[in-house]
């Protein structure tokens, strides 16, 4: 006797039998539709922009972007295809970090190594002035 792995869709609420994609079939069907579209509008207009390619098509952004970052839509193929940085919200091609937020956060993070050194190299305790007397 085996126990079937049931959910709820994150997409439409259904409930569905597990599968790799997490979804129900109707909604991976939406999806690869969606994907399609948005493939066939970039191979006609490979210098279309995120924001183009979303207004022409009606996919939401959160969907384009995580294509983006699954590569399932490259960025090699299609050079002005973006997503925003999890910081600042200035557009990027890859990572998380826009390069000066990356920076800033790298040179925050030495800062606070160096403190955290300073403070241990001084010691916990008392220092006694008349130490000799």
């Amino acid at each position: 006797m085996s126990i079937l792995a049931v959910a709820n869709c994150p997409g439409c609420g259904k409930v569905f039998q597990r599968n790799l994609r997490n979804m129900c079939m109707d909604c991976i069907h939406t999806m690869d539709k969606e994907f399609e579209a948005c493939y066939r509008f970039m191979l006609h207009n490979r210098k279309a922009t995120t924001e183009q390619l979303r207004n022409a098509t009606g996919v939401s952004k959160h969907l384009l972007t995580q294509w983006i970052k699954d590569n399932r839509l490259s960025v090699a193929d299609f050079p002005y295809l973006t997503y925003s940085c999890n910081s600042c919200g200035s557009p990027i091609r890859q990572h998380h970090l826009c390069f000066p937020c990356s920076s800033r956060l790298s040179r925050d993070i030495r800062e606070l190594q160096a403190k955290e050194a300073k403070k241990a190299s001084k010691g916990t305790g008392y220092y006694s002035i008349n130490r000799g007397r």
